[in-house]
């Protein structure tokens, strides 16, 4: 065969090889750019400090929601102990009817005096006052005393709360008040706080404290000088 039979027939198989090589150049070529899909959204900013600001005022909410829980965890407490012991506290009563101090009084008068009577009587009151003064419990103050009765009354022994409900230099409720009397001063159960004396308030004061400490008094206990 001659050259130039061969060159004619390799022709074809070099075009076709050409052919091939541009398709995988084609082929490996860089692919074109893809769009974003389209639900992405843009990032937002967000403002840091409006965001700590929000926070801070959601703890200080959530605190004194808490505060609030316990003052009335405290009360409901307290009333429950007032419910349990009502039945003692009620047969104590009869011990202040009983106290016929009234018929001592006849006692007196049939000494044959009508006049000594009331000056007996009179220097007794007056004399018992300082004379019934109860110490103040161990670990506090009388500046402590003196400034929870200038917070719940403002040193006011005859003070009575807007509802009525809370009543003399330390605020009791009639519950709280029967509740402490029956355990320690039968003589005072069912006495109303504003009408029992200066010395009966503070005696129950001090032994409510030594019961359940400052906290018969929440909000008053944080204004205590330490």
């Amino acid at each position: 065969m001659g050259a130039a039979d061969r060159r004619t027939r390799l022709a074809p198989v070099g075009t076709a090889a050409l052919a091939a090589l541009l398709v995988l150049a084609a082929a490996a070529g860089p692919a074109p750019a893809q769009a974003p899909p389209p639900d992405l959204k843009p990032i937002e900013v967000v403002d840091v400090d409006d965001f700590e600001d929000r926070a801070d005022q959601w703890n200080e909410a959530r605190r004194r929601a808490r505060e609030q829980a316990l003052q009335r965890a405290e009360e409901l407490a307290a009333e429950a102990r007032a419910t349990t012991t009502a039945a003692p506290a009620t047969t104590a009563a009869p011990a202040t009817t009983a106290a016929p101090a009234t018929t001592a009084a006849p006692t007196t008068t049939e000494a044959a005096t009508t006049t000594e009577a009331p000056t007996t009587t009179e220097p007794s009151t007056t004399t018992e006052a300082p004379a019934v003064d109860h110490p103040i419990p161990a670990g506090t103050t009388e500046a402590q005393w003196h400034a929870l009765r200038q917070c719940e009354s403002t040193q006011n022994y005859q003070a009575v709360s807007v509802s009525g409900r809370y009543r003399g230099a330390y605020q009791f409720s009639i519950r709280t008040w029967d509740w402490v009397a029956g355990k320690h001063y039968p003589d005072l159960v069912g006495v109303d706080p504003v009408d029992a004396s200066r010395s009966d308030q503070d005696k129950m004061a001090y032994k409510l404290y030594e019961i359940n400490g400052w906290d018969p008094w929440p909000t008053c206990k944080k204004r205590l000088p330490y």
